[in-house]
């Protein structure tokens, strides 16, 4: 009896080796074996959180409460479990589970794995028509928007930046690159639902929430209208110099030097008396070519200074803003 109790420890280290160099060899022979596509994205869009019920994802209302966002990070372990229990299907469970057949399960789900993750930037590549990104190695973070601005305004857009890498850093010193982190997903939950979900390639620091890009208009910063009716208006520009230089050959190039600081102009002048919301654009040419030293202003000039982007809301990690 002792003997057996304890050759026990020293045959249960055997079958675990023996059932690792099993897997090993099995992983070997999975190694070229292409996975199908069906299959392959079927377990890519899993991975993605696709088909999940909200409410696994949400358990409770309170923790998305209307008018909020909550940014997560996945956990690895959770989505293995995920796609493991998808791939159960038909596993033998009892109380003599198949020890062959548990290690080709295992290394099925290993060669499967690695070829699911991959195939996650494919998903939201092809839905846009663009060439998918690498699959992601890092960590996958992301977050739910629960607001009226996702049914009322649909087509927002989203750039997310790792930390050390924002515009803010950029213009703090221009030798530091910009990067924009991968989405692997950006969609609403339902055609007419009110929260957004948006999963990110890496490890976001800065998340800008913007308008959609076509809404992009002419604006002012700032306008007033003081007793009497007089209207004050005001507009910050980047003002610029232009220098033409030419070629032997009689080739002219137009060099454009933009000046990095804004400079507040006066355009009350522009806005007519009888329609003080209404502004006379012959005349609020004129003003921002006085600003830039100019004699006038071309259409793509004038677009330049006039243009303002769309509505930004930027969060970062650990506040926001």
């Amino acid at each position: 009896m002792t003997y057996r109790l304890q050759s026990r420890p020293r045959y249960l280290t055997q079958v675990a080796a023996a059932l690792d160099q099993t897997q090993l060899r099995l992983s070997a022979s999975f190694m070229h074996v292409p996975l199908p596509a069906p299959l392959e994205d079927w377990l890519a869009r899993l991975r993605l959180l696709k088909g999940v019920p909200f409410s696994y994802l949400v358990p409770d209302e309170a923790m998305l409460p209307p008018e909020s966002i909550r940014f997560f990070t996945l956990d690895r372990g959770w989505i293995e479990t995920l796609a493991d229990g998808a791939l159960s299907i038909g596993r033998t469970l009892g109380s003599q589970p198949d020890l062959a057949l548990s290690s080709l399960e295992a290394a099925a789900q290993a060669h499967a794995a690695p070829r699911a993750q991959s195939a996650t930037p494919r998903m939201r590549a092809r839905a846009l028509g663009r060439e998918p990104a690498p699959a992601p190695s890092g960590p996958i973070t992301g977050f739910l928007l629960r607001s009226r601005l996702v049914s009322n305004t649909p087509g927002m857009g989203v750039s997310v930046y790792p930390k050390g890498h924002t515009p803010a850093d950029h213009d703090a010193d221009p030798s530091v690159e910009i990067k924009l982190l991968d989405i692997l997903r950006y969609e609403t939950l339902g055609a007419k639902s009110d929260v957004l979900i948006c999963l990110i390639a890496g490890d976001g620091y800065r998340v800008d929430i913007h308008q959609p890009p076509e809404q992009l208009h002419y604006g002012i910063d700032s306008f007033e209208t003081a007793s009497g009716g007089t209207v004050h208006a005001e507009k910050k520009l980047h003002t610029f110099t232009k220098s033409t230089t030419t070629t032997p050959q009689g080739t002219s190039t137009v060099k454009i030097t933009l000046n990095p600081d804004t400079v507040p102009v006066d355009i009350s002048a522009a806005f007519r008396s009888n329609g003080r919301r209404v502004a006379k654009m012959s005349t609020l040419s004129d003003t921002l070519a006085r600003a830039n030293t100019l004699e006038a202003l071309d259409a793509a000039e004038m677009g330049f200074e006039m243009t303002q982007g769309v509505g930004m809301v930027s969060f970062f990690k650990g506040g926001s803003q």
